[in-house]
């Protein structure tokens, strides 16, 4: 008796859709690292994490974990939805739900994973190999500045993944590290948009940021792209927005029009991207940490890119107007203070060598002026010809107590103190008058001349 030509047929068919479903499975699963391959330079990658979960004592596994520098992304790869997942022209709520499901699935696996993270001071991660558990790294929460949870799916589900942060199961893992879901092909325009790790980490920064404020609402991925290359901290401005008691939901539309507009002609490939401004000098400073880096140098980019307009060209100013002093001067020093994130620069010329202790005793005396905690320091080294030759950041310590041994650096900050009244002291006691003409407007430079803005001037 001949087999049953239906049988072989759907036999086949079965083994097929088995290897495409194992194919997309590992698609999914290398597409993060893969991607942006550019934006994680010397990340150390484990693929297939296993750990044992301290709750159930059970084995578990987790797809992707990526470190690089003090970030850490957790990635779960959901692939094979499209077969299983609904219409929503046919079945719009069967639709809705079944990425709903998707979405949590994904959560709760990157929960379990930041539980176990969070149940000792350094965790074990482990491999598995020929059926056995082998240790392949160690993992310590405080090493990590931010830690983001990733979602990530083949198929685009914009804007339910948006929305489902609004979710009750949905919350900020371990209080306060919010939960992204995004697509692959959201990963190829982040790659276009935002070359450097530098660009890509302070953006996945700003966007968990958003991902973690309920009834705050864009439509998709490109969207909140859009709002970062126009606004930068637009996560500020939606904290700003939800203040207001009356408010019970805000949604920003058209941020994704400077990111739809690149594609749209057919030389797209070869335009560039539009980025945020940065005067020249401050790129060369990001150019100089990026290519040094140095433990810490993503935070230190950080610090820096969270800069107003106005902070990046006082950044500017004060690094050009000092490094074209290193001929007169071996090192320069000054801390930028404004908006409770200070930053603490050390010039050097290049072939003077490094006293790091009086580097860090500088530093700490400067902090201590401006009474402001979480001071980071980058040691700039500059060539002859002024070019920076690398930038490296370093921890500032500021001193609790006055004690006999850091009593030089209460001295030296006594020191900065007085200097600093002193030049106050020498401005005119007396402002420029105003014209009394029509009143400027509260972001145009002030008439007076001192070259803040008039909000921040005679118009308080």
């Amino acid at each position: 008796m001949e087999p049953s030509t239906e049988g072989v047929i759907r036999t086949s068919l079965t083994d097929y859709a088995k290897t495409f479903q194992n194919r997309q499975k590992m698609m999914s699963e290398a597409a993060f690292a893969e991607i942006l391959v550019s934006q994680l330079p010397d990340a150390a990658l484990f693929q297939e994490v296993y750990y044992k979960d301290p709750s159930t004592k059970q084995w578990s596994e987790n797809d992707t974990l990526i470190l690089i520098d003090d970030v850490l992304f957790l990635v779960e790869a959901k692939a094979g939805a499209a077969a299983t997942i609904a219409s929503p022209a046919l079945d719009f709520a069967r639709h809705a739900q079944s990425v709903q499901d998707l979405v949590i699935k994904a959560y709760k696996q990157c929960e379990r994973f930041f539980n176990y993270l969070n149940s000792a001071d350094e965790v074990p991660l482990y491999r598995l190999v020929d059926g056995k558990y082998e240790e392949c790294g160690r993992l310590r929460r405080s090493d990590y500045r931010v830690m983001v949870p990733i979602g990530l799916t083949v198929e685009s589900f914009s804007p339910f993944s948006t929305y489902c942060k609004e979710l009750p199961q949905i919350k900020p893992l371990l209080g306060k590290h919010a939960f992204l879901s995004l697509s692959i092909d959201d990963l190829f325009v982040l790659k276009r948009f935002l070359p450097t790790p530098g660009e890509f980490a302070h953006y996945m920064e700003v966007r968990q940021a958003v991902a973690g404020m309920r009834r705050a609402h864009l439509f998709d991925e490109f969207d909140h792209l859009g709002a970062y290359l126009r606004k930068n901290r637009f996560d500020l401005d939606i904290a700003e927005q939800l203040r207001d008691d009356n408010t019970t939901m805000i949604i920003w539309d058209g941020m994704s029009d400077i990111v739809d507009r690149c594609f749209e002609g057919e030389d797209w490939e070869s335009s560039p991207f539009p980025t945020q401004a940065f005067p020249d000098e401050v790129l060369r400073l990001l150019g100089a940490l990026n290519a040094t880096r140095a433990r810490g140098w993503l935070s230190a980019e950080s610090r820096i890119r969270n800069l107003g307009e106005e902070g990046r060209s006082n950044l500017a100013k004060m690094v050009s107007d000092l490094r074209l002093t290193l001929s007169l001067h071996p090192t320069r020093y000054f801390m930028l203070s404004g908006d409770n994130e200070p930053l603490f620069i050390w010039l050097q010329r290049h072939d003077q060598e490094f006293d790091w202790a009086g580097v860090h005793d500088k530093a700490s005396a400067a902090a201590l002026v401006v009474k402001v905690p979480d001071v980071i320091g980058v040691l700039v080294e500059v060539n002859s010809d002024g070019a920076f030759r690398a930038a490296q950041p370093f921890p500032v310590h500021i001193p609790a107590t006055r004690t006999s041994a850091n009593d030089h650096i209460y001295e030296d900050a006594m020191r900065m103190a007085e200097r600093t009244r002193m030049l106050n002291s020498n401005q005119p006691k007396k402002p420029v008058p105003v014209p009394k003409t029509k009143k400027p407007g509260r972001n145009n430079p002030c008439p007076c001349g001192s070259g803040l803005k008039y909000k921040k001037c005679h118009g308080r």
